[in-house]
């Protein structure tokens, strides 16, 4: 049976689907673009792509119906400043996205359904360390709010027909080659490390404190497979984090490696106070590793040597 992946020719979508492919599974790769060419990484052999929109339901149900599937894995929406610049854009496509996958989901009996939510479902001055279930989920931004409504739908969904719900509340994304088409606020996280192995100065857009819990790519992809093909995850929500990263800890880390790297800071108004809301967080990873047998393979330090050597195109 194959894992249909939406947003699989994106960013994460192309590293969830070469995880999977390496697996023994094949992949469904549901998309409105095809995959970029030229940009790490590629589409593999084993996943086919997909025309496809979430927000139409016609569309929805015929590319769940392309193969018998296994599982979902729900990546496609939009990100933090698309959802602030486009209220209803996001929500029709954050929820009312899920709501026909999750529908077309239930009408063809597949039997696990995986959703990317995130870790700005949560607000500022939260207590330490962070807890799926027991910290509160109240967010500030569209994105947030609009992830959370979504999660509240896919447990809806397994109270009332036993959909097999399951969601990774992931912390901001850092890969080479990254781009987020719709505005992500943690851009920052990627391209202070990538612009530095290139060598091509970088007007920093966020405020200089500003910091966040982050996510490896190969991190995510290896987190994303394990809660697609677990035999069970119990408490359904889990957090997904390689580490904290502040910019001024990833601007260290630069310059270790590249000395004369050219990074300052033109700070976004809009981004700025955004950006300092989760400096400090202490996001638990513990409900992940005892249920799914997932950690992150990667540390801030050698995320930074992995991304830099796939940027310089010494490795894949």
């Amino acid at each position: 049976m194959a894992i249909l992946v939406t947003g699989g020719a994106g960013y994460i979508g192309r590293w969830l689907a070469n995880e999977l492919v390496q697996a023994g599974h094949e992949v469904v790769a549901v998309d409105v673009q095809p995959p970029p060419g030229g940009m790490p990484p590629e589409l593999p052999a084993g996943a086919v792509w997909v025309k496809g929109d979430v927000t139409d339901k016609q569309s929805v149900a015929d590319a769940v119906k392309l193969k018998p599937l296994s599982a979902i894995v729900h990546l496609a929406g939009i990100v933090t400043m698309g959802c602030e610049r486009d209220p209803d854009l996001c929500m029709r496509v954050n929820l009312g996205g899920t709501a026909n996958l999750l529908e077309a989901a239930r009408q063809n009996g597949v039997g696990t359904f995986v959703f990317a939510s995130t870790i700005s479902v949560y607000g500022p001055n939260v207590s330490q360390p962070m807890v799926e279930g027991k910290t509160p989920a109240e967010p500030l931004t569209w994105y947030g709010e609009s992830k959370i409504l979504a999660e509240q739908l896919g447990l809806y969904y397994n109270r009332r027909w036993g959909l097999d719900f399951r969601a990774a509340r992931m912390a901001a994304i850092v890969g080479p080659s990254r781009i987020a088409g719709s505005g992500s606020a943690t851009m920052y996280t990627s391209l202070i490390l990538e612009k530095a192995a290139l060598g091509e100065p970088y007007e920093i857009d966020v405020d200089p404190e500003a910091g966040t819990p982050v996510l490896y790519a190969r991190d995510a992809a290896k987190g994303l497979a394990a809660l697609a093909t677990a035999p069970s995850a119990p408490r359904r929500i889990y957090h997904l984090s390689t580490g904290l990263a502040t910019a001024q800890e990833l601007i260290r880390i630069a310059r270790s490696r590249v000395p004369d790297a050219q990074l300052t800071f033109k700070t976004d108004p809009q981004l700025g106070p955004v950006s300092t809301i989760s400096k400090d967080w202490d996001l638990s990873i513990k409900a992940a590793e005892e249920d799914l047998g997932w950690r992150p393979a990667f540390t801030v330090e050698s995320m930074a040597d992995d991304l830099m050597a796939i940027a310089r195109g010494q490795k894949h």
